[in-house]
């Protein structure tokens, strides 16, 4: 595939996941969704664990964080999972003052992940600026994302009583880090539903 060197870095992400139609890429929600990918695969890499994809996503579920074999000496399960719904926003970063991402959640993914389940199940939520351009620089040295993307567990929270969007407020210190997600993954080992 021939790409026009003039296209901005916007348009470039994802170039080998992108499907093209007629030269023009996918819309800018598609691609939001894509890096919300990446950022999940990059930070679980990083702290060892793989992710694996539904089959079909009809149960709030887009990826499946799984470790291998027991991972702590107080561990009661053996490879223990999470699972994770995917979200983005274009908007700016956390402010200095800022405790929490306030996010309107969809009710059908609110409703999923509200109730218990097996597997314990995240929110995660990446902030992305309003400009694409800024999405991802990279140079011989370093890749770069921006911002960040932050987590919640909604397991036992209230029915809503919004028809449609739902408010979620997710904690400044919930940044989906390698050392958080390992912590997270230890609490699941621990078969804690309620990951915190």
């Amino acid at each position: 595939m021939k790409l026009n060197p003039d296209l901005d870095l916007g348009i470039l992400l994802f170039v080998g996941s992108t499907q093209f139609t007629s030269g023009v890429p996918v819309d800018e929600s598609e691609q939001k969704q894509q890096l919300s990918f990446a950022y999940l695969h990059i930070v679980a890499s990083a702290a060892g664990f793989v992710c694996q994809s539904p089959s079909v996503d009809d149960d709030s579920v887009d990826r499946t964080v799984v470790a291998r074999g027991w991972i702590d000496e107080k561990a009661k399960l053996r490879s223990p999972k999470i699972d994770v719904q995917l979200k983005s926003i274009a908007r700016e970063p956390l402010a200095e003052g800022e405790v929490s991402l306030a996010f309107r959640l969809g009710r059908k993914n609110y409703d999923e992940l509200r109730h218990w389940a097996m597997v314990p199940r995240l929110l995660v939520v990446l902030l992305l600026p309003r400009d694409p351009r800024e999405w991802v620089e990279q140079d011989h040295e370093r890749l770069l994302s921006r911002y960040a993307a932050y987590y919640v567990s909604l397991a036992g929270k209230p029915a809503a009583t919004q028809r449609a969007k739902v408010p979620v407020k997710i904690p400044r210190s919930n940044l989906f880090s390698v050392d958080n997600l390992r912590r997270l993954m230890v609490q699941a080992s621990q078969n804690k539903r309620k990951l915190l």
